[in-house]
């Protein structure tokens, strides 16, 4: 239900999980991996890869220029470091904003 808002734009009004990373984290750091928190610590079976959460969720994904994870051992042994460098940071796109929407609709 709660991925469910977020996809549509709404913000949930209870959370239905509690993290168990955020509360027991050392010095005050604060770290959260997405997978376990878009998949209720594995209490829902959406195990999925950053390119369907980003599906889901409206986001361009890393793999929609044509390259993918497991392109880039051959890429690096062509020698095609920047295909390498502008996938990776498609990546990192994908992932901030997905740790936005998250952070906006289901950080509670």
């Amino acid at each position: 239900m709660e991925i469910r808002s977020a996809i549509f734009g709404i913000k949930p009004s209870k959370n239905l999980l509690s993290n168990r990373y955020l509360n027991s984290q050392p010095f005050g750091i604060k770290h959260i991996d997405l997978a376990d928190q878009l998949t209720f610590y594995g209490a829902t079976r959406n195990h999925f890869p950053l390119h369907m959460w980003s599906k889901a969720f409206g986001i361009e994904s890393p793999k929609e220029q044509g390259v993918t994870g497991d392109d880039v051992t051959g890429l690096y042994k062509e020698n095609k470091l920047l295909e390498i460098v502008e996938y990776n940071l498609r990546d990192l796109k994908s992932t901030a904003e997905l740790y936005r929407r998250w952070d906006k609709y289901l950080n509670l």
